[in-house]
């Protein structure tokens, strides 16, 4: 054969590709960009697609095709893919026949393959090997070759047996999957009690600069170590006092950041994104936020006039301040700037204009150009 000569390494199980179909052989799925390796070595075998039946594997490339029967394969390893590398199947295969059909060697080579996943899918083929070996369609088909099957009893046991191997594919997968987890889960433990006494280090230092403030920021996303649960805080009102305890803990640097007024909407969504796993509901939220004191936790619920329930920083009066000396400083403000200038959304910022003016801190100018806010004159007058 004209192929042979391209092989720098022996592949003695592998045998030239044949065109007849086994009995009850069926073709599962079909993966290009497939390169092989003999061992550790690299063959000539590359960029070509990789045919997986329920009998064997062809690799083929468009005018070389080799054939790899499953019976052969004891053993399937997965090696991950690297920025470099590709992710590989390694198949552990037994022994040479001798009576083996003629193959690109007649050499005896290393006892396992590996299958490189170039353009990816190696988990795919993964499971549907697995589920192939399972099966050993070659060991039952030649059996069932010889005798009429009833429709009925082929269909449901051919049902059957694709249920099975699906089952036992998602079972595989899912173990790899929680595996990975469970460790990325070990080392998450290691490198959040790492940030922890690097925080406190960084508390005690007297002096920042540029490198110090970033490193502050980056251990601020890694969220809450140890969250608040039922299980260790029990339930009704003692969770909800203990999930509020943690929550002014965490809202403490954003709520200052967002110029003293949080949604509970925007507070619900950071507070599950810092608990990471342990995720609370909307109504736990709510309750807890409902713990909130100014004189205990610095912050409190509130709900506007119209409906939107926000959490704010310290108490009414001390907002009332801040927001006259805003309007002092620039005479007048609008929703839009008042935004601007405090870093909240336009919603809230009119919500707080709104509120002032209810309370008589404040008046309005409806004009032409929209409505702007000035301090009440007139309370002091009178």
């Amino acid at each position: 054969n004209e192929y042979k000569s391209y092989l720098r390494f022996v592949m003695d199980r592998w045998s030239w590709h044949s065109t007849d179909k086994k009995p009850a052989e069926e073709t599962r799925a079909t993966l290009p960009g497939l390169r092989l390796y003999d061992g550790e070595h690299k063959t000539e075998f590359d960029q070509g697609s990789l045919t997986i039946t329920t009998h064997r594997l062809t690799w083929s490339d468009g005018g070389r095709m080799i054939d790899l029967p499953l019976k052969c394969i004891q053993k399937i390893d997965t090696v991950s893919s690297t920025f470099t590398k590709s992710a590989k199947l390694v198949l552990h295969l037994a022994v040479a026949s001798h009576k083996k059909e003629t193959g690109p060697s007649y050499r005896g080579g290393e006892s396992y393959v590996k299958l490189s996943f170039v353009k990816g899918g190696d988990q795919r083929a993964l499971g549907i090997l697995q589920g192939c070996l399972n099966e050993k369609r070659w060991e039952k088909g030649v059996i069932a070759a010889g005798k009429p099957t009833s429709f009925m009893g082929g269909g449901l046991v051919r049902i059957e047996q694709q249920i099975e191997s699906s089952r036992i594919s998602t079972d595989r997968s899912l173990n790899l999957a929680f595996k990975d987890i469970d460790a990325l889960m070990t080392k998450a433990k290691d490198m959040v009690t790492l940030a922890d006494r690097i925080a406190q280090k960084l508390s005690d230092a007297k002096t920042e600069n540029d490198e110090t403030t970033q490193l502050k920021s980056a251990l601020l996303s890694i969220g809450i170590s140890n969250p608040v649960t039922r299980a260790t805080h029990g339930t009704g009102t003692t969770y909800h006092k203990s999930l509020g305890l943690e929550l002014a803990r965490m809202l403490q640097k954003p709520l200052v950041e967002c110029g003293g007024v949080m949604s509970v909407s925007e507070v619900y969504c950071r507070y599950n994104r810092a608990r990471g796993l342990e995720l609370v509901s909307p109504e736990d939220v709510v309750n807890a936020c409902k713990t909130l004191t100014p004189e205990q936790h610095g912050m409190e619920l509130k709900q506007f006039a119209s409906g939107v329930l926000v959490i704010e920083a310290g108490n009414f009066k001390s907002l009332m301040d801040a927001l006259l000396q805003t309007i002092d400083e620039h005479t007048c403000l609008s929703a839009v700037s008042l935004g601007n200038i405090t870093s909240i959304p336009v919603m809230l910022a009119r919500e707080r204009l709104v509120a002032a003016e209810e309370h008589g801190y404040i008046c309005r100018d409806e004009t032409s150009d929209g409505v702007f806010f000035y301090r009440n004159r007139f309370c002091e007058v009178c």
